[in-house]
């Protein structure tokens, strides 16, 4: 697994290198075997709104982004004997709803940030919660993911 974290605001370096870390074991436990690439971008909201306006049409910050460059289907048909990782798509953090969230949530900023990234983790693999269902499919996910409850009933989203 690789995982690039881009932490675009100062100060975010050694968070940076928690997520790289605690990413590559998220998408092990996804994708077991596989040889998988992944980017994320740690971000302000000012960068982030300018993110969403573009690619969602919203010209407002929002908590996470994610950017599948593969279906479900096609990661799990991913056998290990490739070259180089396949890139499974990038992720977008704002950080500074995370710290909005955090406060709101009573979790720590790190923990948060964890939160939205397995959250946009699993939208790279084909998640989503447009119905109940998948909401507490989503949330599920996301505890076992984290090997932890840090989120209550919720799925990372406001």
């Amino acid at each position: 697994m690789v995982v690039r974290v881009r932490a675009r605001r100062s100060g975010a370096r050694r968070e940076a290198r928690r997520l790289r870390r605690s990413l590559a074991g998220m998408m092990a436990q996804l994708a077991p075997g596989k040889d998988l690439e992944l980017s994320v971008s740690l971000v302000s909201d000012e960068e982030m709104t300018a993110l969403n306006s573009e690619y969602m049409g919203l010209d407002e910050p929002t908590d996470v982004l994610s950017f599948p460059l593969l279906s479900r289907e096609e990661v799990e048909g991913l056998d290990a004997s490739g070259i180089a990782p396949e890139p499974v798509g990038d992720i977008v953090i704002n950080l500074d709803a995370a710290a909005r969230q955090a406060g709101e949530r009573g979790l720590s900023r790190r923990d948060e940030v964890e939160l939205l990234a397995a959250h946009g983790l699993l939208h790279l693999f084909g998640y989503d919660h447009l119905s109940p269902s998948e909401t507490a499919e989503m949330a599920r996910k996301e505890r076992s993911l984290l090997g932890r409850s840090i989120i209550g009933d919720g799925t990372g989203e406001d």
